[in-house]
């Protein structure tokens, strides 16, 4: 098993990496690197915005390069403790023209898994990561019924229910320290981000993914944490991307931020930086009002200045506080994490974590939880 896994990494290495200076000791592989430009013709890449069809594209798109399904969620228990997690499963394509395999094992998917769990009252954050190929039923994704795995990491349809699109979904994770088992129902409509779900990254054509998100779905179940089970409820964010080809040279990373507010709001942004630290015109986000409509802003709209740093143990500097201005909207939003340390430190090393957040809409005083990502530095 062992030597599976190490043959996966190299694999995923290999399709993500172009040389070893994409590798440092602090940064691991660099996500910028692994989205960025491919030589490999056979792709297909997102040049022009498309009409989306569910339930087909909650499935793979195994001519694209790249995708991810994430989800991320805040959570209490019955006695008042906060937990966040955030749940991805990535693929990675090896070619962009399927082969006729012949053997049950062989494969030109990929398949990478994340998983965290902060406990917030207990200030600890527990990560973990797995590789599989699709081969021989370890890993994969299908449509009917809804399923994405990476062997017993599974996001699996509960039932026949759909509402806006999407299924109940169940989460199951299991790792030695930290277990999932969550049912997620959306409460507002699909959220199709940039251009009707064409995101473009940079201005050369094809320089671009298609993402969705469902911005709040209703989150019930449990976790236990060494053994000790709580009983949690909340919301989750769910985000869809794939792509071929998603930042371009002169892009370093990005900070993202998925926010939800206590008054039926949903805010997501990711500034884009460049190699030089400063925002890409790129950069872009979208305000999800609490009926379902949503506003796109553009980068002009969003004031983004960062409050606090959080030095890693390789010495890494992130940022680890916000000041999110929105002045159209009359917003104005402090976020801070809820832990400091929530660094995966794993093959592709980045921040990622449970947020707080407090502020004002208009003339109210808000609240909410969210997640941010920081990739890049």
């Amino acid at each position: 098993m062992k030597r599976l896994i190490l043959i996966n990494v190299l694999l995923f290495l290999l399709s993500g990496c172009e040389s070893k200076k994409d590798v440092n000791k602090d940064e691991g592989i660099s996500l910028s690197k692994a989205m960025g430009e491919t030589s490999d013709s056979s792709f297909s890449k997102a040049f022009e915005k498309r009409r989306f069809t569910f339930p087909d594209d909650h499935g793979a798109h195994p001519d694209f390069r790249t995708e991810w399904w994430y989800f991320t969620g805040n959570l209490t228990s019955e006695d008042g403790e906060k937990f966040g997690y955030q749940f991805t499963v990535f693929r990675t394509a090896l070619t962009g023209i399927p082969k006729e395999r012949t053997s049950a094992w062989s494969s030109d998917q990929i398949y990478m898994s994340h998983f965290t769990v902060t406990d917030i009252s207990g200030d600890k954050f527990y990560f973990d990561e797995r590789f599989s190929r699709n081969g021989n039923g370890l890993a994969g994704a299908q449509i009917n019924p809804f399923k994405v795995w990476l062997e017993d990491w599974q996001i699996v349809q509960s039932g026949n229910d759909v509402k806006f699109d999407l299924p109940v979904i169940e989460i199951k994770v299991k790792t030695d320290n930290a277990e999932i088992d969550f049912l997620l129902e959306s409460v507002k409509p699909i959220v199709l981000q940039g251009d009707s779900g064409l995101s473009r990254k940079g201005s050369q054509p094809g320089n671009a993914s298609y993402y969705y998100s469902y911005t709040k779905l209703k989150t019930d179940g449990k976790i236990r944490i060494n053994g000790k089970e709580f009983v949690v409820s909340g919301f989750s964010w769910m985000d869809r991307e794939w792509s071929t080809s998603a930042l371009s040279e002169d892009q370093k990373g990005w900070d993202w931020f998925a926010l939800q507010l206590d008054d039926n709001t949903e805010i997501m942004y990711y500034q884009l930086r460049k190699q030089d630290g400063s925002a890409d015109k790129f950069s872009k986000g979208i305000l999800v009002l609490s009926n379902g409509d949503t506003r796109p802003l553009s980068n002009e709209e969003v004031a983004l200045s960062v409050t606090d740093f959080w030095e890693s143990p390789g010495r890494t500097k992130y940022p680890s506080g916000w000041r999110l201005k929105i002045p159209s909207e009359n917003i104005d939003l402090v976020v801070k994490p809820v832990v400091r340390d929530q660094l995966l430190d794993v093959s592709i090393k980045y921040w990622e974590g449970s947020v707080e957040i407090n502020g004002t809409a208009g003339a109210k005083q808000v609240s909410g939880r969210g997640y941010v990502e920081l990739t890049g530095y």
